[in-house]
């Protein structure tokens, strides 16, 4: 493969400023046309809602009231030339036809280069949600100032859109945010150390109670010894609240104006792991590295797929507030089938622990809530005839990318284990794999030195 060089940079300050300036003005150009070819891509996948079936086509509407229904099969085909997810490619997508079709002004003072691209999709991003009266009174309200337009500007505009235009919905909107207040645990994400994110909105009695009870519980753990940070036995403050509750419990039976009273309690979190463990890891119990001096890891899939380290998990199974619950170890080199169209719980666990995550290229989510599909069709009249119920012909497929292989004219198939190629219908071709995914040519040659299949 021959290397081309690249080529020298300029020499002076102007002179890189200049350059700087023309990449910028190529890289906005770049991204109009490439907008325009997503307008295009939509337009050529125009669908009726009547005829979607025999058509074989799913009909969507991407943006607002007054936009066109669009083949959203047409979606992976353009997000995996891109390499980026359907969500992703489906967002810029909708983003394009609501400037295209709802929008017309601002699209067309992007087009003649008087506006960015990113910035008319951030404006369609807020107007998609509105009545097509209401987007008219933006886009003529912006088009023009859209390139010196703050988001504070931006909002206020919307807002006015809303007030005089959806004065029901506004109404309604405004009733049902009268409650700010929540609690919420994000589960799927953790970090290597083994935390996890926390965010609240209290009433202001029970915020200010709430910060008093995690201050002194930290000041208690300092005067015990700790050596944690601040933060950290603010942390651990916060938890050992969780965990003297748990302890007392409730008092299920007392009236609501009594105080609740005592009753014994295990102070016991249970924390179920599904942890893959290297074979150092399960045998040697005194290593934290394994024969090439690599850190030993597990990975846990209530958190996202996420990373920890064999010192995390050994902490917390020697806590005595916390129950852990480690699965079974799979070996993914067994080849399991059964009988019938269900898969075991044994074949299922070994699929969704080789796959991880949904294996339409590109795609991530986590292989625990997406569907097992026989990639060789299960015959249910004749199951003799049809693909068997067995780890080398399961995977794991979210629902969006389920329904694309069965009417959407892609397909795939498993040359190895984990390992699957995809085919698109116009051809082309992606390896999904253990490393990720990748683009690797076409099915069939390209149009006029062969004779593809009618599509």
């Amino acid at each position: 493969m021959t290397k081309t060089a690249a080529p020298a940079l300029p020499e002076t300050p102007a002179a890189l400023l200049r350059a700087v300036r023309a990449s910028r003005e190529r890289a906005a150009a770049e991204d109009v046309e490439m907008m325009r070819l997503g307008v295009h891509w939509a337009d050529l996948h125009l669908a009726d809602p009547e005829f979607a079936e025999a058509c074989f086509t799913s009909p969507k509407t991407f943006a607002g009231e007054g936009s066109p229904a669009i083949d959203e099969f047409c979606v992976p085909e353009f997000a995996t030339m891109l390499g980026r997810t359907n969500d992703s490619a489906g967002h810029f997508l909708s983003q394009c036809v609501e400037l295209a079709y709802r929008l017309p002004q601002l699209w067309g003072a992007v087009q003649a280069g008087l506006v960015a691209g990113w910035r008319a999709r951030l404006i369609a991003d807020t107007t998609i949600d509105l009545t097509l009266e209401a987007a008219t009174f933006v886009d003529e309200q912006v088009f023009w100032c859209a390139s010196r337009l703050t988001p504070a500007q931006l909002g206020r505009v919307v807002d006015e859109a809303r007030v005089r235009f959806m004065p029901d919905q506004v109404a309604d909107a405004l009733e049902k945010s009268a409650d700010k207040r929540h609690v919420t645990f994000d589960t799927e994400q953790a970090s290597y150390d083994g935390t996890m994110g926390l965010e609240a909105s209290l009433e202001i009695p029970d915020a200010l109670a709430l910060a008093a009870a995690v201050k002194s519980g930290a000041e208690h753990l300092a005067r015990l010894g700790s050596t944690d940070t601040v933060d950290g036995r603010r942390a651990t403050a916060l938890g050992d609240l969780a965990r003297h509750q748990l302890s007392i419990g409730f008092d299920e039976d007392s009236p609501v104006s009594e105080v609740p009273a005592q009753r014994a309690s295990a102070p016991v979190t249970q924390v179920v792991l599904h942890a893959h463990l290297s074979a150092d890891a399960i045998t040697h119990h005194d290593k934290t590295t394994n024969s090439t001096g690599k850190e030993l890891v597990a990975r846990v899939e209530q958190a996202g797929q996420r990373v920890l380290s064999v010192e995390q998990i050994r902490a917390w199974c020697g806590r005595p507030d916390a129950q852990v619950v480690v699965k079974p170890v799979i070996d993914l080199r067994d080849r399991l089938e059964c009988k019938g169209y269900e898969p075991t719980e044994k074949i299922r666990e070994h699929v969704i622990v080789r796959d991880g995550t949904c294996v339409f290229p590109w795609c991530g989510r986590n292989a625990r809530r997406c569907d097992l599909d026989h990639v060789i069709p299960y015959d249910h009249d004749h199951p003799e005839r049809g693909g068997l119920t067995s780890t080398d012909n399961l995977a794991a497929l979210c629902r969006r990318h389920h329904r694309l292989k069965t009417h959407g004219r892609w397909r795939y198939e498993m040359t190895e284990p984990g390992v699957f190629t995809w085919t698109s219908p116009f051809g082309f071709t992606y390896l999904r794999d253990y490393t990720g995914s990748r683009a690797t040519g076409r099915a069939w040659p390209e149009p006029g030195t062969s004779h593809p299949p009618d599509l």
